[in-house]
């Protein structure tokens, strides 16, 4: 009977723990139980920790400005699961993951994987066009600074100044310059011609970086000492090109500065007109070229092989080339009058007529040469209606190199007036035996 009893004890104690084994586990929650794909934060160096993506370091996580979030899951494969009494679910291991599984990429995964193919250059090639270009001499060309007709009512009076010492050469090895001249000088016969206004136009596309207005138009040798330091340009615009080219249009007339800064100019756009404002003693616009900060002669273009006398590459365009030709000195102005008169009153352009009376004081021609060299021989004539030479001069040769020389010459009026009719003056320069330049002009006695 004992025995029976003890029977019935140990099998009331097994069913009880029996049932307390299953009511445990038959009401555990899934998500306590960690998961290959659902790793839990834990203590580094935990048996709990899935071991560390050898991929990257485990604290190598992305930077965030906000709180910190949950571990994002790991994909599977990556993470070895903890030990725990269920087996792992067969579909978290096999399926793929969801883009919420997929793990953010750290700045160590990015700097030990290998790095992305760079673009190829070839698609780059059209935004390097201008570089290739400023590396051709011949890329960048200059127009016409002037809307004039050279050696007809403008001409270029002076060149840049190519020789390295004391003395002054252009760069054909004349005299048409002087020591450091910076740039080209286009100028007009006379101070009428400067008030008539001779535009000034862009040589090129470009854009307005600085600009002057302001400066009255008068010959600074009649200003005091130190009057235009520092404005020597006087009215003035600069236009920046491609590449680090620049040119520079300086002593401008007063008032027709026809920009602003910052604006597009397209080629033949005004700037403005011809003047003589700042440091000038004549109407004239001074074209200076720079590439980099480089003064450039654009008669020589870029890098040229000699100083003077080579066979360059000049910047001008087609058309420019065609127009913009070198012409060694030549008669720059001339007229007709009854008195005689003064360089400056020559130099105004008031002083030239068309018409005159045969019974005024005389009959007068005047002229004025530029580039004038020694051992040049000018000479003046005036021609009767009938034919006959009322006039005749030929001077000495002329005694030295002159950037400018005025003359005149005449005839007082005879008794009774002079003939009516048309009366014609030359003037003829010779150089070297040869006939350098002729001018005529003629006025109406009346």
């Amino acid at each position: 009977m004992l025995r029976w009893g003890l029977v019935a004890i140990i099998a009331v104690l097994l069913t009880a723990t029996v049932l307390m084994f299953i009511d445990r586990f038959s009401h555990d929650d899934p998500a306590a139980v960690p998961l290959a794909a659902t790793p839990q934060a834990a203590p580094d160096n935990t048996s709990a920790s899935p071991p560390p993506d050898t991929s990257a370091p485990a604290a190598a996580m992305p930077l965030r400005t906000g709180p910190e979030p949950a571990a994002p899951a790991r994909p599977v494969g990556t993470v070895t699961p903890a030990r725990t009494t269920s087996p792992a679910p067969a579909p978290v291991q096999t399926a793929p993951p969801s883009p919420a599984e997929t793990p953010r990429q750290t700045v160590a995964q990015f700097a030990e994987r290998p790095a992305p193919p760079k673009p190829v250059v070839r698609e780059q090639q059209p935004k390097l066009e201008p570089a290739r270009q400023s590396a051709q001499p011949d890329s960048f060309s200059l127009g016409s600074p002037v809307d004039c007709t050279l050696g007809k009512d403008c001409f270029i009076q002076q060149y840049m100044d190519v020789d390295p010492g004391p003395g002054a050469q252009d760069f054909t090895c004349g005299h048409l310059s002087y020591q450091n001249h910076s740039g080209t000088d286009f100028r007009v016969p006379n101070l009428k011609a400067m008030r008539d206004g001779i535009p000034v136009v862009a040589a090129r596309d470009g854009v307005v970086r600085a600009l002057r207005d302001g400066m009255a138009d008068v010959n600074v040798t009649t200003l005091p000492a130190g009057a235009v330091d520092g404005r020597e340009c006087g009215n003035a615009v600069v236009l920046t090109h491609e590449n680090g080219w620049e040119t520079q249009y300086c002593h401008l007339q007063k008032g027709s500065v026809s920009v602003g800064k910052g604006q597009i100019v397209r080629a033949g756009d005004r700037l403005g007109l011809i003047g003589m404002s700042g440091k000038a003693q004549f109407p004239h616009v001074h074209l200076s070229v720079r590439k980099d900060g480089q003064k450039i002669d654009p008669f020589r273009g870029v890098d040229p092989q000699v100083a003077c006398g080579g066979d360059y590459r000049p910047l001008w365009d087609t058309a420019g080339g065609q127009q913009i030709t070198y012409q060694a000195g030549g008669i720059l102005d001339l007229g007709m009058i009854d008195r005689q008169l003064t360089k400056e009153e020559a130099e105004s352009g008031d002083s030239s007529a068309t018409t005159l009376d045969r019974n005024g004081q005389a009959l007068v021609a005047w002229y004025i040469v530029f580039g004038i060299q020694e051992g040049d021989v000018m000479s003046i004539g005036i021609t009767a209606p009938d034919g006959n030479r009322v006039f005749a001069q030929t001077l000495n040769p002329h005694p030295k190199d002159q950037a400018q020389y005025f003359a005149f010459g005449g005839r007082r009026t005879p008794p009774g007036g002079f003939q009516p009719g048309i009366y014609r003056a030359e003037v003829r320069m010779v150089r070297d035996g040869r006939l350098h330049d002729r001018r005529e002009i003629s006025v109406t006695l009346r």
